[in-house]
């Protein structure tokens, strides 16, 4: 049974492609952190946000509700466990991802950091569940 159409596979990719874009690389946030000494202009006032929400900084500072979130994952481990490779399983994820992110206008993570801290905090049986459909050990990792 496909579930899936053409638009929402459009919007699944923009999804990783953004979480991906926020994301990639090795951490931005942290040198940002540490070497904003060096960095003038209004770059250094982006960073230190950026990385107090990737760390968990504030309750409020994740963008990401962990029990909705963690709603989420409930649901989708079965199915994703069920796709068989990890390739298959990161597809459907996300897709998914992608329609559960325009069906909850208020959750806006910014990176694959922000999922991985929302489901550390409230749910880390179902992250590891999915992530691990995956064949990797975080959002971060699976997504880029």
């Amino acid at each position: 049974m496909i579930r899936r159409t053409v638009p929402t596979a459009g919007v699944a990719v923009a999804g990783v492609l953004l979480l991906a874009a926020c994301g990639g690389g090795s951490g931005g946030s942290r040198p940002s952190a540490t070497g904003s000494a060096k960095a003038t202009g209004s770059a250094p006032a982006a960073s230190p946000s950026a990385s107090a929400s990737a760390t968990g900084g504030s309750g409020g500072a994740n963008p990401v509700d962990g029990p909705t979130f963690c709603a989420f994952l409930a649901k989708e481990g079965p199915r994703i466990k069920d796709s068989g490779a990890p390739a298959g399983a990161k597809a459907f994820f996300a897709i998914d991802l992608a329609n559960w992110i325009e069906q909850h206008p208020d959750q806006k993570p910014r990176t694959a950091a922000d999922l991985d801290a929302a489901a550390l905090g409230s749910c880390p049986k179902y992250r590891a569940t999915v992530t691990s459909a995956m064949g990797a050990t975080s959002f971060t990792e699976a997504l880029g």
